[in-house]
């Protein structure tokens, strides 16, 4: 889900920047985005703006101007104090209490009253998009991990699914990651497997139980599968099931599914189940060549499937260099989008590079408003100003 937008405005940059951090590295860090004021002029030209925050906290030196002579729409508010005098009339927090009291204070005062900004979804369930290849070594894992950490910045809640037989993805290592008790995808795929045994009448697993938070890519994910055969005998309805359990679940905004590349049984679930595909391409001869001849054959087999896939593929050149040299395969009009050759990134040793890239980033943003619209949130996490 969307985090809370959180205006706080105290004059101590000292107590501001502990609540940054504290947040930042906390479990409130994706339920919370707070953008910090240490200075009435920037505050008050901020709260001037077209979007309000949530709720605002905030000490009266701040509070009070703003509130003066406002009569419109006001966000919900919270006087942050210790005791001093105010001339507002309102809730108060006690400045000085343990942060995490303090936090879960501020996100009851949301969940209370506040209303929640949501992207747009159909049937209650998050947007799914899934990065597809035929040809391997397309970029299409530093692409979906790349569209996932735009998004989580932006303020959506997402899930980055990996079905690679081998996770590429786990490249990019967590922080303690192995202190995580999280049981991760054979957890799930087994409540999963048992709820259809039982014939139980909502067989919609939750995913929490079962990842984990990955703060460099800012998504949830299930940690990266040693025992390949999990994934090798994962197959297309249960597949299919996961990945609707994972929409369905109420907790994401959008649900990144990634696949290996070449047919298999979990890349036709991803194919099937998704309401968006990105295919990533080369501008390269073998590389298109080999697309074209998968398209042509997906025409012939099964028109009916081409014609729905082709309705919701967007068609997207990686590694682009200023202008194609090679034509396109027949059966794609137009590319949809491309993404940059990144010299840096050639024989990389460090993960952190993939990215990192402002240019790259740029693209992926892009291909997520072509995607999403302009309606996903726009803020970029924990703030500071002035």
């Amino acid at each position: 889900m969307v985090p809370y937008r959180i205006t706080l405005a105290v004059k101590e940059a000292q107590y501001l920047e502990g609540i940054l951090h504290y947040v930042h590295s906390s479990e409130f860090g994706d339920k919370l985005h707070i953008s910090g004021f240490t200075k009435l002029d920037a505050f008050m030209k901020y709260m001037d703006g077209e979007e309000l925050p949530d709720a605002v906290v905030g000490e009266a030196a701040f509070l009070e101007p703003w509130l003066a002579g406002k009569n419109g729409d006001i966000p919900n508010w919270v006087l942050l104090g210790h005791g001093e005098a105010a001339s507002i009339q309102g809730p108060v927090l006690p400045k000085y209490q343990p942060l995490p009291e303090l936090i879960a204070s501020i996100l009851g005062l949301c969940r209370r009253e506040g209303q929640r900004r949501t992207l747009p979804v159909a049937d209650g369930e998050a947007v799914t998009i899934g990065f597809v290849s035929i040809v391997g070594g397309s970029g299409k894992t530093t692409a979906a991990v790349n569209m996932a950490k735009q998004l989580g910045a932006a303020g959506l809640s997402v899930f980055y699914l990996n079905l690679e037989t081998v996770n590429s993805s786990g490249i990019f290592p967590r922080q303690g990651g192995g202190a995580e008790s999280a049981e991760g995808l054979p957890g799930m795929l087994y409540e999963l497997k048992a709820a259809q045994e039982e014939k139980r009448v909502q067989t919609m697993v939750s995913p929490e139980p079962y990842t984990v938070h990955h703060p460099g890519i800012r998504a949830d994910w299930f940690k990266p599968v040693t025992n390949l055969k999990e994934l090798v005998q994962l197959g297309k309805a249960d597949t299919r099931k996961l990945l609707q359990s994972i929409a369905a679940s109420g907790r994401y905004d959008v649900v990144i599914a990634d696949t290996d590349s070449g047919p298999n049984e979990r890349l036709a679930a991803v194919l099937e189940g998704c309401r968006h595909l990105v295919w990533l391409m080369l501008d390269d001869i073998t590389n298109l060549y080999k697309n074209g001849q998968w398209f042509a054959f997906m025409e012939r087999s099964q028109p009916e499937l081409f014609a729905e896939l082709a309705g919701k593929s967007r068609y997207v050149v990686n590694r682009f260099t200023g202008q194609l040299a090679n034509p396109l395969p027949a059966c794609i009009p137009e590319v949809d989008g491309v993404l940059p050759y990144t010299p840096s990134w050639k024989q990389n040793s460090n993960e952190e590079l993939l990215l990192s890239s402002p240019i790259y980033q740029r693209d992926i943003l892009k291909l997520c408003k072509s995607l999403l619209g302009d309606s996903f949130v726009s803020g970029s996490g924990v703030r500071g100003y002035g």
